[in-house]
């Protein structure tokens, strides 16, 4: 199990959730104090797209989750200091 847990984590993509992406871009214009958006300055466009990779974005953080629940602890080689 502990195998699942760690090949999980090492497949987990190293990005950012694309709607987070979108959201901190809406935020920085409501700071700005910008009411009326333009679409295409923050990629609405692509919204579809960025829907369906948040979802498999999603989905891979659970799994990963779910695998580290389930695996089991591994002693480490020595205790470590300071603890």
């Amino acid at each position: 199990m502990n195998g699942t847990a760690i090949a999980s984590l090492m497949k987990a993509p190293e990005e950012i959730n694309p709607l987070l992406e979108i959201l901190w871009e809406i935020e920085k214009y409501q700071q700005q104090g910008t009411q009326l958006i333009e679409l295409s300055e923050i990629g609405l466009e692509d919204f579809t797209e960025a829907t369906t990779k948040s979802q498999k974005h999603s989905q891979c953080i659970h799994r990963t989750l779910d695998n580290l629940k389930k695996a089991s602890p591994i002693a480490a080689p020595m205790t470590i200091r300071g603890f």
